[in-house]
């Protein structure tokens, strides 16, 4: 079964195709240092059988946080903390690929919302204010810094965070990003510009989740991210994960976007955009979106829409789904696309709340 076959990256292999997506888990404290139920909750992933596990998004700026209790990778005292996560996930599984995945809030921060230009966003209400040229030298410095506390950790990789509205994803958007300088006439800068610092910090490999899609009039769409992934995989980055959406999209939608309801949408709801992108790249692509039963992950890789398949909501629910797969004992999960898991994360920490 070609769900459970080693898949070799640039740098790295992956001893199956099932990747654990990364969702935010609200399990560090107010300085975004981990706590016990961040070991235990990736221990229990580990020993679930994925061959990736990619964390929440870790904020590289104090200011650009996403929401209280999120994990910080700001600082270097941060460290720590992360590297006694990581010698107790290796433990239980030393041959799973940990990933740190960092972002910026951006526009979708509620401490200290900016974004490329200050387009108005419906949804949180807020007006961003125009980062400065300067601004963005500091951010790509804080992410180069924060894949080489990553490396420090222990982590085998990094995924840049360029989906779902945070900062990368506004940059690479036409609708948030109407700069006239040069990180607007070239909208993907700012992801080379990381990547370079990154390498001149650390070795650590680059992975990346994007958008496919902005589900926005005036935003992102299919031709134009094929474009970026072009770029993407020269300049060195290793797979991408394509999604879609942002906050905003559901103002134009009315639906969430990012997590829909699989009863309605159908499994692997960015199926067809996953495809484009990996007609458009050599480097492996991650399928993301309403994966739920083997028999549907196990197409995607058959028939070439992607090299591995992601999943939050049903690995927040079961955690030990892939060995349950890998051994027959269950074909498909049984999440509801409830999204209390999601809902729940500004106040609770991360997990399944279904009945």
């Amino acid at each position: 079964m070609v769900l459970f076959s080693p898949l070799e990256l640039d740098s790295i292999t992956v001893e199956n195709r099932i990747v654990k997506s990364a969702t935010a888990e609200s399990m560090a404290d107010d300085d975004g240092f981990v706590t016990e139920k961040f070991v235990e909750f990736y221990k229990r992933l580990a020993e679930g059988g994925a061959g990736v596990a990619i964390t929440g998004h870790m904020f590289v700026m104090d200011d650009g946080k996403a929401h209280r209790k999120m994990t910080g990778i700001s600082r270097d005292e941060h460290v720590s903390s992360l590297k006694k996560m990581i010698e107790e996930v290796k433990k239980v599984n030393k041959t799973q690929i940990l990933v740190a995945q960092i972002s910026h809030a951006g526009r979708q921060g509620p401490f200290n919302p900016v974004a490329p230009s200050p387009i108005p966003d419906p949804v949180m209400k807020v007006t961003p204010r125009e980062l400065t040229k300067e601004e963005i030298e500091e951010i790509i410095d804080s992410f180069g810094d924060a894949a080489r506390r990553a490396e420090k950790a222990g982590f085998d990789a990094v995924q840049l965070h360029a989906a779902h509205g945070y900062l990368l994803s506004e940059f690479i958007s036409p609708h948030t990003n109407r700069r006239k300088d040069e990180y607007g006439k070239e909208r993907a800068k700012i992801l080379l510009d990381i990547k370079e610092r990154i390498d001149e910090k650390t070795r650590i490999p680059v992975l990346i989740k994007m958008n496919a899609n902005d589900f926005i009039p005036g935003g992102l769409e299919i031709d134009e991210a094929m474009r970026i992934a072009k770029l993407l995989e020269k300049a060195g980055f290793e797979a991408i994960e394509v999604s879609g959406g942002m906050f905003e999209s559901a103002h134009h939608t009315g639906y969430n976007v990012v997590c829909q309801n699989v009863s309605k949408s159908g499994e692997g709801y960015f199926k067809e955009f996953t495809k484009k992108i990996k007609e458009a790249v050599s480097i492996p692509v991650i399928a993301v979106g309403g994966i739920r039963s083997k028999a549907f992950a196990e197409r995607l890789i058959k028939e070439g829409y992607a090299d591995m398949v992601s999943m939050a909501r049903p690995l927040i629910r079961d955690p030990y789904l892939p060995i349950r797969w890998m051994r027959n004992e269950i074909e498909a999960s049984d999440c509801k696309s409830c999204n209390l898991c999601l809902r729940s994360v500004s106040m609770k920490e991360l997990g399944c709340y279904s009945d």
